[in-house]
């Protein structure tokens, strides 16, 4: 079972294929190399998550930081 939200929390809604990016995907959004999107992702200057080698971002979290800088 899962466990119940608080009132605090709101509900979780579940990713879509469009939530999450490729390193790729936010390098040319950034328009940055591929290179410094995976060091700043090793730094956690970037917000991402690892699926086995692969390494994933969530959209909200890459925009959510551009917009605080």
């Amino acid at each position: 079972m899962s466990p119940n939200p608080t009132a605090s929390e709101p509900p979780r809604r579940r990713l879509t294929r469009a939530d999450v990016m490729t390193a790729r995907e936010v390098a040319e959004m950034l328009g940055l190399p591929l290179s410094t999107v995976y060091e700043l992702a090793r730094r956690r200057e970037l917000p991402s998550s690892r699926l086995g080698r692969a390494v994933r971002f969530i959209r909200d979290d890459v925009e959510g930081r551009l917009r605080s800088q």
